[in-house]
């Protein structure tokens, strides 16, 4: 089955509404009933100020990099990528049409 790859890149610190961006999402999908949610923390990275967040001991950063994924069919992800939009102010989203292989609970 046809589907589409939502994957948000923000930072760790980034904030909606007073809440961790990352966790606001995760729940922002699970309340529009979106199959899955899954949250990478990165190990290094840079983004829009071009400073590097690591998890090297020495420079220890509390800001790493953060990528969500979602799957699902492109009309549900289109239909909330205008409202992410707005939520992302410093980040990126990207979309990537991908094959679908659904595993159900039988």
């Amino acid at each position: 089955m046809d589907g589409i790859l939502l994957k948000i890149y923000i930072a760790e610190s980034a904030k909606i509404e007073d809440r961790p961006a990352y966790k606001f999402l995760v729940n922002y999908f699970k309340e529009k009933g979106f199959p899955g949610c899954t949250v990478y923390r990165g190990m290094a990275g840079f983004g829009h100020e071009s400073v590097v967040h690591t998890v090297d001991v020495i420079g220890l950063s509390l800001d790493l990099p953060v990528t969500l994924e979602i799957v699902d069919e492109e009309e549900k992800i289109m239909a909330v990528l205008p409202e992410i939009e707005k939520y992302i102010e410093h980040g990126q989203i990207t979309l990537q049409k991908v094959q679908m292989i659904r595993k159900s609970k039988e």
